[in-house]
This record gives C-alpha cells, structure tokens and sequence, in this order.
C-alpha cells in the first residue's frame, strides 16, 4: 500500500486549491511502492491512495488537484515519468488528480402562440334560424420560460361585417373548448383549464389556463370538428360576404395578466 508521510495546501490568485502529497521515502515505503508499481503499471493504486489519504486525513477540503510527490532517480526510473524531490525548488506533476466544478447557464425564452386558419364557409339563407360551422386548425402553445409562472390563452374575434357596413349582432360566434396535448418531456395536459364561450362579444373568452408550476414545455392545441358556432337569425342579416378577425394572446400567469402579449396571425370567416 503507497503511503504518505505529510502534505501540503496551496491555493493561488485565482483561488484554485492544490493539494501535494509526499510519499513516504523511508526503505520499507520505498520498498513497497515498487513493487506495487510492477504490479500496476496504470498507476490506479496511487490515484485510490491518494483520495484515500484525502479523506482520511482532509475530509473538508475542496481541491482542484491533486499532486503526488516523492525524491529519488531510482524512483523516477521505474514510473516512467519526472518525480520531483520534496523540497525542490520547481515542482513537476507526479501524478495529477483533477475535481472540477461544471458550471451551467440557462435562460428562459418567450411564451409562444403558434400561427393558426380558421376555414371559410358559404351560407345560403332558408328564411330560418341557421347554425353555420366552421373549423380551426391545430396550433401550439409554447412555454420555454422557466419560471412556471403558468399562463392563459386568450381568443377574441371581431364583429361580423360586409364591405357595406352591414353587421352581423355581437355574441353571434362561439367556440366549443379544446383539447390539448403535451410533448415529450413536457408538463402534464391535465393540469389545465380548458374553455369555450363566446368570442364577439368585446371581452371573448380564456380557452386555456396553465396554474402556477404548471404548462412548462410544448402543449398542441386541437378544436375538433367544428368548433366554431355562427346562429344567424332571419330578421339580422342581410345577404353580403361577411369578415371577422379572430386573435389569439398568450398572457403570463393563470390570470388576465398581460406581462406577454402574442398576437397571432388571425383567422377569417
């Protein structure tokens, strides 16, 4: 078993701390540390000496290196390598064992609303109350902030109106509540609120709700078949192409807060 008979701690301008171990050169140490040299020409057994040394006699320590030194030609011979008397006045590394600390920097991005279509649809009038139903296509909700401070989607469409300012009464469109899907190593789908309700009536509706931890990653967003609901009565409308502008925001928090604002490529009908 190599052994040791003292050390020393060195710690320079930059705060690194070096740990020297001198092994011991008394005749039975010298003896037993060529022979396990022959044995170990990998040099393992002074590596596993040496932390053993460390936490025996410096547990609390926190080195960068380690060095390992001793006198003698001889030595130096059969290692293979310089071994540098103790009190030499320029040192060589012996044997050099390295703890480094991996430092890591992450940084959040912004929340994302993904763009999204919403199909056309052609009426003819029957004189009768009439359910006009139109689709919207998937999108994706992204979170790469890491704060999980949550957040909530938010849809608002425009009033209904033709090239001649005619208009169609607010609270006419509707928009069943979706369904949502998470990514790979995102957080769970279940712990959102999920909405519908109507969306031209000046305030629309929250569709999505991720609570505070919660909604961290990528999340799809998925209306279905026929998700979007336009009652037309008979004594409101007028024959005409009507428009109405559908706009989606991403809000940080659970909440209406309104720390980011994503406005999204709008959808007509």
């Amino acid at each position: 078993m190599v052994q040791f008979k003292k050390h020393e701690i060195i710690t320079d301008e930059q705060g690194n701390i070096e740990v020297r171990l001198f092994l011991d050169t008394n005749s039975h140490g010298l003896e037993e540390f060529s022979t396990e040299l022959g044995e170990r020409p990998d040099k393992q057994n002074i590596k596993k000496s040496a932390l053993e040394y460390l936490k025996r006699n410096l547990p609390g320590v926190k080195y960068n290196k380690i060095k390992v030194m001793i006198g003698g030609a001889v030595i130096a011979s059969i290692l293979g390598f310089t071994l540098v008397p103790p009190h030499a006045s320029s040192h060589v590394f012996a044997e050099e064992i390295s703890n480094t600390t991996s430092t890591m920097g992450i940084s959040g991005g912004a929340l994302q609303v993904e763009e999204f279509t919403v199909g056309r649809v052609d009426v003819t009038l029957t004189g009768a109350t009439q359910d006009v139903k139109a689709t919207i296509s998937d999108f994706d909700v992204i979170d790469p902030s890491g704060t999980g401070a949550g957040w909530n989607v938010h849809m608002l469409a425009s009033q209904f109106t033709d090239a001649s300012g005619n208009t169609l009464p607010t609270g006419s469109l509707e928009v069943d509540a979706p369904t949502l899907t998470a990514e790979s190593g995102s957080s769970s789908a279940a712990s959102i609120t999920k909405s519908g309700g109507t969306l031209d009536n000046g305030t629309g509706v929250t569709i999505l709700s991720a609570p505070t931890g919660e909604g961290k990653g990528t999340f799809t967003v998925n209306f279905g078949a026929d998700a979007l609901n336009l009652k037309l009565l008979p004594k409101d409308v007028k024959a005409g192409t009507y428009t109405s502008t559908i706009t989606v925001t991403i809000d940080s928090g659970p909440g209406n807060e309104t720390t980011t604002d994503t406005p999204v490529t709008d959808g007509t009908i």
